[in-house]
């Protein structure tokens, strides 16, 4: 199972944010995080107006119950950020985590701020969410539309189906993505 760190821009459509947990309780790929990044997006999100500081704290606190295993200690990782490409603190210490975590990939819609290059010597791939996630679905095209179908039965307010959660990642930023999905729904 490959192992990612999700910049904290990529969180921010709650669409894409819902699914890249729901795809690691499905064991097809596992999200690495921090505390730093999960501290930068509660911050982001509240100042944004996105979420109540009240609703951010709670899906934060969930994703440190839920997927404490995937957490990366800022101990194993600190020593890492001096030697990291880029100028923003924030991003050198997401990539020195993504490193020390065993990451594959650094997703980002910003990805001037990740020098691929560099990163590529370490071994870290840096891609946007919408050409990731059609990987993923070329990959394992069954087992990422039956999430796509158990996320969507989970939503109750207000009731969800699979197309209207491919409208919503289209929107969200992932509109190729979406559209493999819709033709893969389409199929079953």
């Amino acid at each position: 199972m490959a192992r990612i760190f999700v910049d904290t821009n990529v969180l921010f459509p709650f669409s894409i944010m819902d699914l890249l947990p729901t795809l690691t309780e499905d064991m097809l790929h596992e999200v690495i995080w921090t505390e730093r990044l999960l501290r930068e997006w509660e911050r982001v999100i509240v100042r944004e107006q996105h979420r109540s500081a009240v609703s951010a704290s709670a899906i934060t606190a969930a994703v440190r119950e839920y997927f404490a295993e995937s957490r990366v200690a800022e101990a194993a990782y600190i020593h890492l950020v001096k030697d990291m490409p880029g100028d923003d603190p924030d991003d050198r210490h997401h990539m020195a985590a993504a490193l020390a975590g065993g990451a594959r990939e650094i997703l980002t819609w910003d990805r001037g701020d990740f020098p691929a290059g560099p990163l590529a010597d370490l071994g870290l791939r840096v891609i946007d969410p919408d050409t990731y996630l059609q990987e993923l679905l070329a990959e394992l095209p069954d087992e990422v539309a039956a999430t796509l179908i158990r996320l969507a039965d989970e939503k109750r307010r207000p009731p969800r189906t699979p197309e209207d959660l491919a409208d919503a990642l289209s929107k969200a930023g992932v509109p190729v993505f979406a559209e493999d999905l819709r033709t893969r729904l389409r199929r079953r």
